[in-house]
């Protein structure tokens, strides 16, 4: 079992694309997605400054057929989507037979998305969101038989990437991740310290191993051996499918 965490750059067309990127303010979480009678129902919050017009926004696609409210108090917005289709990493996932962990949060059509499978869903998953339109690079692969992070480092390092911490220039400060994530901001350094330490050893020890392996004539990883770490993670679809 793999599991993979992979950004997707939804197309125009998507009404979570397209209104993501109308309001990049906002962001949408779509919690679940289910087939009923009158269409494929879409469980969704928006937060953020603009919620009025982002909802606006959504009634007014032409890809949306209703849009009922189910609460405004609170953080978020929560409505419920009603679209003849369902978006697009749904459609993939449904398609091969894999789970996808939810919320999916989407920003300014952007999301980061985590599924767990045997290798030839992942690569049918990717493949599928492909030929729909949707960007897709990998972020993270790890197998259970060798998690590089904790849980919790994990979710952290996620959280961080998500909100910008590791962008230049930053889009997020320490205090403002501790704050979102409810940590305190030595903790929070803390554990992305050990995090960033236990990802960096893996990165050298395995170059390194590739490398002596390579000067021997050896392939590293088998006939269907991994790319280098070092390889643009942004490229759309190769990367996903010859991922372990």
């Amino acid at each position: 079992m793999t599991r993979l965490t992979v950004r997707l750059d939804f197309p125009s067309g998507s009404w979570l694309g397209d209104v993501s990127r109308s309001h990049p303010d906002a962001t949408l979480r779509a919690t679940e997605t289910v087939a009923a009678a009158e269409g494929e129902v879409t469980a969704l919050a928006v937060a953020g400054t603009d919620r009025a017009a982002t909802e606006a926004t959504l009634r007014d696609h032409d890809r949306v057929d209703r849009v009922d409210v189910s609460e405004r108090a609170g953080p978020a917005t929560r409505l419920r989507v009603v679209a003849p289709a369902p978006p697009p990493h749904v459609a993939a996932a449904r398609a091969v037979g894999l789970p996808i962990e939810e919320p999916v949060t989407v920003t300014n059509g952007r999301a980061t998305v985590e599924v767990a499978g045997d290798r030839s869903r992942l690569t049918a998953f990717c493949r599928r969101l492909t030929g729909e339109g949707v960007t897709v690079g990998v972020e993270a692969s790890n197998t259970e038989e060798d998690l590089v992070l904790t849980d919790a480092q994990r979710d952290l390092v996620l959280a961080a990437v998500a909100a910008g911490y590791y962008d230049t220039p930053r889009e997020c400060t320490l205090t403002e991740l501790a704050e979102s994530r409810d940590l305190a901001k030595s903790t929070c350094s803390e554990t992305l310290h050990r995090a960033e330490g236990r990802v960096l050893r893996r990165f050298v020890d395995g170059e390194f191993d590739c490398d002596d392996r390579e000067k021997s004539g050896e392939t590293p990883f088998g006939d269907d051996a991994e790319p280098r770490r070092e390889r643009d993670r942004t490229e759309p679809v190769d990367i996903a499918t010859s991922e372990p």
